[in-house]
């Protein structure tokens, strides 16, 4: 059973596959087919922005600031 698994394992098609991996992880999403690299940085920014209000207005609510105050501008004795 262990000369098997070795067998297996130093095959030059494990090694094929692992190096294929790994191409696959250091190439990750750059080169994506009809964007540009301007309009995959412009889309992350985008992403960033909308997920930084989201979190403004979430902690607007929890602090109870995201509406305007109903009290009197005048004095009341």
């Amino acid at each position: 059973m262990r000369n098997l698994i070795a067998q297996k394992l130093s095959s030059p098609n494990a090694l094929a596959w692992l190096f294929l991996a790994a191409a696959a992880l250091i190439a990750g999403c750059a080169g994506s087919p009809g964007r540009t690299a301007q309009e995959i940085d412009r889309r992350h920014i985008n992403t960033i922005k909308t997920n930084w209000i989201q979190m403004q207005d979430d902690l607007d609510s929890v602090l109870m600031i995201d509406r305007p105050s109903r009290l009197s501008e005048m004095y009341v004795r």
